[in-house]
């Protein structure tokens, strides 16, 4: 197992995502799955760090699991920056915003012609993105 290998990976992994670091760490993690020989090579540096752990969850009575979880009883862990919306949940909210640039969608019961309140429509675009937020913390 060569550090060569899992360099190389890890470059083929950043082209591929173009230089993004995030996109990158999930597809290194994705061909880790499927690559014996990158999964033991990332993980070395860190395999006594792991087995410490694992050696002193079970000292102190819990148990290690190695089967994933079921849906939706995933192990929570404290949050570690912001969350993103599903891309369907952002354009949506984009589209009831506009694009800022031309005429903004008119209500119901308004006509084409007048201005819109746009004190109105960022007060309803909030609630838009309020719901969008609360909706996706429901289980």
């Amino acid at each position: 197992m060569s550090d060569t290998y899992v360099t190389l990976k890890i470059r083929e992994a950043l082209k591929a995502a173009q230089g993004s670091r995030g996109q990158a760490q999930r597809i290194l993690a994705a061909w880790a799955l499927d690559d014996e020989q990158l999964l033991r090579g990332l993980c070395k540096p860190f395999l006594k760090a792991i087995v410490g752990s694992a050696v002193d969850r079970v000292a102190r009575g819990g148990g290690v699991t190695t089967a994933a979880p079921a849906p939706g009883q995933g192990i929570s862990r404290p949050s570690t920056g912001p969350k993103k919306l599903p891309p369907q949940m952002l354009d949506a909210i984009i589209a009831r915003m506009g694009t800022g640039g031309g005429a903004a969608p008119s209500k119901p019961g308004t006509a084409a012609s007048e201005p819109a309140d746009e004190a109105g429509d960022q007060a309803d675009n909030l609630k838009a993105l309020a719901a969008a937020f609360s909706q996706r913390r429901k289980p």
